[in-house]
């Protein structure tokens, strides 16, 4: 703003923001110029700064405060001046209502050649005032004007006759009232607002100069809140009665509440009982397990409450502004659901119950709460009383699981109680069939839990049976041979459980048919079969052209046809089977003649020379036969000698 830096800052994106001081400058209109630093290049506005006024009296920090007869020093500051110019103040001074009396003074105020600005400090009261006579000997609020008619600027202040706004116990009250008559008896009363009891009595006669003087120690046994003190003399009364507040505030205590593991417990009642006057405050722990109480100084005895149960204690001397940690006889109750072989079982759904009785009626309540075990299989219920029974129910799949053993009972007071409960086991028996009902010995059972992932592998004996004891669950079941799968099937195992599982894959039966050109069987021909198990077996034809592959197991399987005696020729087919399947594979370039095989393009030549060697015989015989007759017709036709 003009020659001066005000504020540096850095632009985001377009845009820039940046917030400055207006200087001591004179009033006038000044060019505020924007630059931009790296791109050299500047925005300018105008910027007015017009002349401003301020008055106001100069009082001791809170709670200290201004006493009557106090000389008051009040400052009265011009900004925005000319440099070299003298401006007038009217400074004007009104008693508190009702009397409101003004008292009024002109100063000059000389503005600073650089920065405009002019300031000065003037006594009140002041034989400079008039009318004369000015004077602070009353309690109450005092206005200043500076040029009131104008209004330029005002303030107000404050004048009792007590020394400070606010007392601790044990902290002296110095009184200081000015204007009574000389020797005037008085008496000082100190009321507690909230009670309506007079807390203090006293007669004190004035100095011969018309001061009442009195000190008064704040009891020990002073309740926290406000006070009224009132001085009520004998005889002639001042303009303004003396009658003022002040406040016995407390100090800020903080209580925060712990659990036995040290965990911050919120929503704990905290109640503490003054020990002086029997006055009960409390307070709430907040979401940081905070509670602030103001307690006054001296004994508080300390009670805190969960749920309207008392939960713990203790004993504060209090002497200022505090913080202090408060045990709760509170327990994490860390829950875990194992099964039988110790394995950790999560995202188990819990139902916790459990009765308590409180402390202030002896009322019976009851509570619930729902959660889940976490993926390592635990749910920790935090802050809850210890000595009571819990009932915990917990299922999986919406099932129950430890219906007959679902309450716990004996909780001690320690930090963290553990309570397992058990995944039962069950008993799952099955009986594993291939396509044909037949019992499927020797495959491998897998069985992963859906939730947990707790695995189990089995195999089945020679019947095709199988028994296992698995966790409470429902299951992933994969049947294997020969490590292949068979099948892959879901099986809840929520009781002992019988089942029948049929693998239609296994042990089928393919056969194939192996046919020439025209679809005649075809004998002794080598069949290649390769199922899922990557096992090469081989069969000849017989002599309708089929063969037959027992005890297949379905899926993707490969069949090659390779003829006897004739190399590099061979039909495949692929295909999936998944029941027993007949496959006709065809020799489509040969056909079967007797019991060779002949390529069919060279039947289908020699069938083409035969077709024309026999159809020039034909020719031939009626070429001969058209001779033979036309012969014969010139012999009878010849005349006789």
């Amino acid at each position: 703003m003009g020659n001066k830096l005000v504020a540096t800052s850095l632009s985001e994106g377009f845009y820039v923001n940046a917030n400055f001081s207006v200087p001591e400058v004179s009033a006038a209109v000044y060019t505020i110029t924007l630059r931009d630093v790296t791109k050299k290049v500047n925005a300018t506005e105008d910027f007015n700064v017009e002349m401003g006024y301020s008055i106001a009296a100069i009082v001791p920090p809170p709670p200290a405060q201004l006493q009557e007869g106090s000389e008051i020093i009040l400052n009265v500051t011009l900004t925005g001046g000319k440099s070299g110019t003298d401006y007038y103040a009217n400074v004007t001074v009104a008693l508190p209502a009702p009397l409101s009396t003004e008292y009024s003074r002109l100063v000059t105020l000389s503005t600073a050649s650089q920065t405009g600005t002019a300031s000065l400090t003037i006594p009140f009261p002041s034989s400079e005032f008039q009318p004369l006579g000015s004077f602070t000997n009353l309690t109450g609020l005092y206005s200043v004007y500076f040029n009131k008619t104008a209004l330029l600027a005002s303030s107000q202040f404050f004048i009792g006759f007590t020394d400070a706004s606010l007392y601790h116990r044990g902290e002296k009250v110095t009184i200081r009232a000015i204007g009574y008559g000389a020797n005037q008896a008085t008496e000082i009363k100190i009321t507690n607002q909230e009670t309506g009891t007079d807390f203090y009595t006293s007669s004190v006669s004035a100095s011969s100069d018309g001061i009442v003087n009195a000190i008064w120690t704040v009891p020990n046994d002073a309740l926290i809140g406000f006070y009224e003190v009132n001085i009520s003399p004998q005889g002639n009364a001042k303009p303004i009665a003396d009658s003022q507040n002040f406040t016995v505030p407390g100090y800020p205590v903080k209580i925060r509440t712990l659990n036995l593991a040290g965990a911050i417990v919120p929503d704990i009642l905290v109640e503490a009982v003054d020990q002086a006057t029997a006055k009960a405050y409390s307070a709430t722990s907040e979401d940081n397990g905070i509670a602030t109480l103001n307690l006054e100084k001296g004994i508080a005895v300390l009670t805190v409450y969960w749920n309207e149960v008392e939960v713990g204690g203790a004993s504060l001397t209090v002497t200022e502004e505090s913080a202090h940690d408060v045990i709760c006889s509170l327990i994490n109750l860390k829950i875990v659901v194992k099964d039988g072989s110790g394995f950790l079982v999560p995202f188990v759904s819990l139902n916790i119950t459990y009765s308590y009785t409180t402390t202030k009626d002896g009322s019976s309540k009851t509570e619930n709460v729902l959660g889940q075990t976490d993926i390592s299989g635990t749910f920790i219920l935090n802050s809850v009383l210890p000595g009571i029974d819990y009932k915990i129910i917990a299922s999986l799949y919406r099932v129950v699981f430890n219906s007959g053993n679902s309450t716990y009972t004996d909780i001690p007071a320690v930090p963290t109680h553990e309570i397992v409960v058990l995944l039962p086991n069950r008993s799952l028996s099955m009986r594993i069939l291939d396509y044909n009902l037949q019992g499927l010995p020797n495959a491998r059972l897998a069985l992963s839990e859906q939730t947990s992932g707790i695995f189990y592998a089995n195999s089945t004996d020679l019947y095709g049976t199988a028994s296992i004891e698995v966790g409470f669950g429902k299951y992933d079941l994969r049947i294997y041979k020969n490590d292949i799968l068979l099948n892959a099937t879901i099986i809840e195992v929520f009781n002992d459980t019988q089942s029948e599982i049929r693998c239609v894959l296994y042990n089928l039966e393919v056969s194939v048919l192996v046919v020439d050109y025209f679809g005649q069987p075809i004998p002794n021909v080598t069949v290649d079969f390769r199922g899922p198990d990557q096992v090469m077996r081989s069969n000849k034809t017989l002599s309708d052209g089929t063969t037959t592959f027992s005890n297949v197991i379905g899926g993707n399987v490969w069949l090659v046809a390779h003829p006897n005696g004739i190399e590099n020729y061979y039909e495949a087919v692929t295909l999936y089977v998944d029941s027993p399947t007949a496959v006709e594979i065809g020799f489509g370039k040969y056909v079967l003649l007797g019991s060779t095989l002949v390529e069919a393009s060279l039947l289908l030549v020699l069938g083409i020379v035969l077709s024309i060697g026999v159809v020039l015989a034909i020719l031939e015989f009626f070429r001969r036969r058209k001779a033979n007759v036309s012969a014969n017709s010139a012999k009878t036709v010849q005349p006789a000698n």
